[in-house]
């Protein structure tokens, strides 16, 4: 699932504060945007089975 809110990806060394956008680059310094919300959940979550079968006995 892509974003639609993008954040500059060199915030540190430009910007005071984070910049965002909905364009693919920055509008004050012009470099890359990249995602700016992490991912939900991680592929390589050793809890995730469990989980995801907790909540398929709960809405049953």
């Amino acid at each position: 699932m892509k974003s639609d809110i993008l954040v500059c990806s060199d915030p540190d060394d430009t910007h005071e504060r984070p910049v965002y956008t909905l364009g693919g680059e920055c509008p004050e310094c012009g470099a890359r945007a990249v995602n700016s919300a992490p991912a939900p959940f991680s592929p390589t979550d050793p809890h995730g089975e469990y989980r995801r079968a907790l909540k398929r006995r709960h809405r049953q």
